[in-house]
């Protein structure tokens, strides 16, 4: 039957289809509130491909989604091979890795289709990233559909939408019917039109059940269970343990359950509430059978739900635990839920859906009277590792600091000194220093009578750990050193690995030849055992440090063998670290554009982690004070907040240097921050030859600081001598022209002329100003005015036309107001926005406006301002 209003959305999705079959696949976006007729495009869509295979999964309402539910859902259709890694742990890798590797070989045009993402659990949203980076290489078309009216801003759906590639991706919005659409449905219902637009909004579905109901009822819930109080009471059973199923339910458990006779199933189908695909059944709708679950007495719903899980429990092959949890606790049946609950949870946290195992261990925490104290401790231990994982800092805490007095109860002190262990670890993620040192302090004093205790040596690594991240590189290798023996001689791997990272780090840091070969003997350990996030770390110890150092042709290496390791295992949380330290390289080499669209992206994107955040910012802050954007002052002050809870020389001392460098752009040497004297403080101490080059120098600049150049690195040191050639020469072999043109600037009239062309190449408006206050103060004649104020408010490098777009949508205008405001073709409008999208990586028109505003980019007579 052809669907009313849908050809374009139609024509969008074979258009993509088309181009997938020449090798070039696509994913398509399928979006809309529920009821608008997703599914039912889906479908006409297949039903009139040709040549194609079809692989079709959805996620369902359970209580946690089962982990790659979809995948459950066409494992026949995958080939044996697929099918059986699907229950394995620790396969997942190599299960998508599989799974795309069957699409490059199949001679058909390949149509995924992934339906209700918005219920996805983590590891189905892992698959579509991983699928979506990789489409282009396949002849598929991967179609996503989900309520966007469901998605938050931090819903996980969100953001994986946000990093496929955009040239792949075809959004197909579908929205409701005009009057004219819904009057049509009406005609070929033989039913008047009178009234249903205004009562339903030209939603189809609840045109639909409008149309079937006698009469029009107020909501479309009056409507389903009046179409269900009409049946007999042996269909309406029927239809109440149907409701209490998300998704489909089986034909066999109704018969097990019920025994209903033929006559009773075809009434149901009759009906129009149910559907039948031989083997199952399944409302039309989800809205449905909600309408239904949600009108039953709860005696009623636990008695079915109870019976369902017996029924269940008994299932041959056996189902989704995840399942079974749904039922039990729709039964309100505690033991139940205990036990399949842990089990689920350990499927999803070996699948990688950690954010299901936290909710599963959370569940089955709050029916745990009845474990054992150590296994409710181990529950809790269970609850905080995924909470860990999944940023969810504070319940991580909360759950290792519930566990402690169960151990310490028990007098188990291996499982105790682990657990002070964790709080340490778990409070320096939550930037609470002072805190993280009390518990490793109490982890190494509590465990040292245990000198052969694996639990012993992570105090030990954790110690040396912290002392790395805080720069006592010393301490470090002497607490590294001791873990490293302990570890060697109890033969444990991971305790090992994690030691010789950190030893090998701050001997790195420091430059001394022997810490590189640590942690490459680490990277080896973490991966002949697999421990990605051990490998991970490696490879962003090795980039920061290689920056940190100025060694940048190694950074650039190793930034590219760590992204061929993240690609195959999508693990952003270390990739964005990663891209945060190669905005930092970017930018002190020169790269201002490519460094601010990648501190841009992270500066907008949730779930960050505070130590990616505040590097990203920091490039930030420095581009847009250097190039005399407004907005500085803001970000300045989440930056100093984070960076002084961290209590890090690594995070301090960057951001000392930017306040120094604004204090010395505004000439405000009178009111200096004290955090430039904290970090440059810290720096003399920690004898750190980076950051005390670059703050004695600005605070020589601010008048805090004698002019000495001993124990800073070897650039600052010939700037502080007064070795300004030199100094120029030397940053021009690392490759840093801003830097450059600071020694340039201590020099003669040729070379203050050489530093006033390389700020403006660089487009760095504000140190323009100040660089020709000092060509004149200097008696230097004949300086250019320098470029326009236009190009310099210029925010990810929008052109004034795009400004001034952009400042129109803040506005509030649509499309053809502006095209009307500029006297300019509505498409000619269209290929602007497309581009103001693009460079501020936002996904609407509403998210580029929300970035304006947060970035600090505002409206002053009609025009944006900002820059990066």
């Amino acid at each position: 039957m052809e669907l009313i209003e849908r050809g374009p959305a139609l024509q969008l999705l074979q258009g993509a289809f088309d181009v997938a079959g020449q090798g070039a696949g696509r994913t398509a976006l399928v979006s809309g509130e529920a009821g608008i007729g997703k599914t039912s495009l889906v479908t006409q869509l297949v039903a009139e491909l040709r040549d194609s295979r079809v692989l079709w999964g959805g996620c369902e309402a359970l209580f946690s989604p089962r982990p790659l539910g979809p995948l459950y859902d066409m494992a026949d259709a995958l080939g044996s091979k697929l099918k059986a890694m699907l229950g394995l742990e620790g396969r997942r890798v190599e299960l998508f890795t599989s799974f795309l590797a069957n699409l490059q070989e199949s001679r058909e045009t390949t149509v995924i289709v992934l339906e209700d993402l918005h219920w996805a659990d983590a590891a189905t949203l892992d698959l579509v990233k991983f699928l979506g980076r990789r489409i282009q290489r396949v002849r598929a078309l991967l179609v996503l559909s989900y309520r966007d009216d469901e998605l938050g801003e931090r819903h996980p759906l969100q953001m994986v939408l946000g990093d496929l590639p955009a040239d792949a991706v075809v959004r197909v919005p579908l929205l409701p019917l005009s009057e004219a659409g819904v009057a049509e449905l009406a005609r070929r219902a033989r039913h008047s039109a009178d009234g249903v637009y205004a009562a339903t909004g030209g939603n189809p579905f609840f045109v639909t059940e409008a149309l079937r109901a006698e009469g029009m009822p107020a909501t479309v819930r009056d409507a389903v269970l009046a179409r269900a109080a009409r049946q007999t009471p042996a269909v309406r059973a029927l239809l109440d343990l149907a409701a209490i199923v998300p998704a489909r339910i089986e034909a066999d458990l109704i018969d097990a359950i019920l025994a209903p006779d033929r006559a009773d199933i075809a009434a149901a189908l009759a009906s129009g509430l149910l559907t039948a695909d031989g083997r199952s059944y399944a409302f039309r709708h989800e809205l449905a059978r909600f309408a239904i679950e949600q009108a039953l007495p709860a005696p009623l719903a636990a008695t079915l739900h109870g019976k369902m899980l017996a029924c269940l429990e008994r299932r041959e092959p056996p189902v989704a635990t995840s399942r079974l949890v749904h039922h039990a606790s729709g039964a309100g049946d505690s033991s139940a839920v205990l036990k399949y609950a842990l089990h689920a949870g350990d499927e999803a946290a070996s699948h990688g859906a950690h954010r299901e195992a936290a909710s599963l261990y959370a569940t089955a925490l709050v029916h745990a009277d009845a474990l054992a104290p150590a296994e409710r401790a181990g529950l809790l231990e269970r609850l905080s590792y995924q909470c860990y994982l999944i940023d969810q800092n504070d319940k991580a805490i909360a759950a290792r600091a519930a566990a402690l007095p169960i151990w310490r109860e028990l007098g188990d002190l291996q499982h105790e000194g682990l657990t002070l262990r964790w709080l340490s670890r778990l409070h320096w993620f939550g930037g609470h220093k002072q805190e993280a040192e009390e518990y490793a302090s109490q982890a190494v004093e509590l465990l040292q009578d245990l000198p052969d205790d694996e639990a012993y040596a992570w105090a030990l690594s954790n110690r040396s750990q912290l002392y790395m991240l805080s720069g006592h590189t010393d301490e470090s290798v002497e607490w590294g050193t001791r873990a490293i023996d302990l570890a060697t001689r109890i033969g444990s791997h991971e305790v090992l690995a994690h030691a010789l990272n950190n030893v090998g780090t701050a001997r790195y840091a420091a430059g001394l030849s022997d810490g590189r070969p640590m942690i490459e003997r680490s990277l080896e350990i973490s991966l002949a055992h697999d421990y990605e996030e051990h490998v991970a770390r490696c490879h962003a110890n090795f980039v920061a440090t290689a920056v940190k150092n100025r060694d940048y042709a190694e950074a650039r290496l190793q930034i590219a063998a760590a992204t061929r390791y993240f690609t195959a295992r999508d693990l952003d949380s270390w990739s964005n670290y990663i891209e945060a330290w190669q905005a930092r390289l970017d930018f002190e080499q020169g790269q201002w554009d490519a460094a601010a669209t990648t501190a841009i992206r992270l500066a907008n994107s949730h779930g960050v982690a505070p130590v990616t955040r505040m590097c990203a910012l920091t490039v930030l802050v420095r581009l847009r004070m250097r190039r005399g954007d407004p907005g500085v002052k803001e970000l300045m002050e989440e930056l100093k907040t984070l960076a002084s809870a961290s209590g890090e020389l690594q995070r301090l001392a960057p951001v000392a240097a930017a306040l120094a460098e604004d204090a010395c752009l505004r000439d405000a040497a009178d009111a200096v921050d004290p955090l430039v004297l904290q970090a440059y403080t810290m720096a003399e101490q920690r004898q750190d030859p980076r950051s005390r080059g670059e703050l004695r120098y600005w605070c020589q600049k601010l008048g805090l600081a004698d002019p000495g150049p001993e124990g800073t690195e070897a650039p600052y040191a010939l700037q502080l001598s007064g070795q300004w050639r030199e100094a120029a020469q030397a940053w021009d072999r690392l490759g840093c022209p801003y830097e450059r043109a600071l020694a340039l600037l201590d020099g003669d009239e040729a070379a203050m002329r050489e530093a006033l062309a390389i700020f403006e190449s660089l487009g760095a408006t504000a140190t323009v100003r100040r660089c020709r206050e000092h060509l004149r103060c200097a008696g230097v004649r004949g300086v250019a005015r320098g470029p326009r104020a236009t190009t310099s408010a210029n925010p990810a490098g929008l052109t004034s036309r795009e400004l001034e777009i952009l400042a129109l949508l803040t506005d509030g205008l649509s499309n053809a107001q502006i095209a009307g405001k500029l006297v300019r073709s509505e498409k000619t409008v269209d290929h602007h926005i497309s581009a103001i999208l693009r460079k501020l990586d936002a996904r609407s028109r509403g998210e580029a406006v929300s970035i304006a505003s947060r970035l600090g980019f505002g409206t002053t007579g009609g025009d944006v301002v900002g820059r990066a």
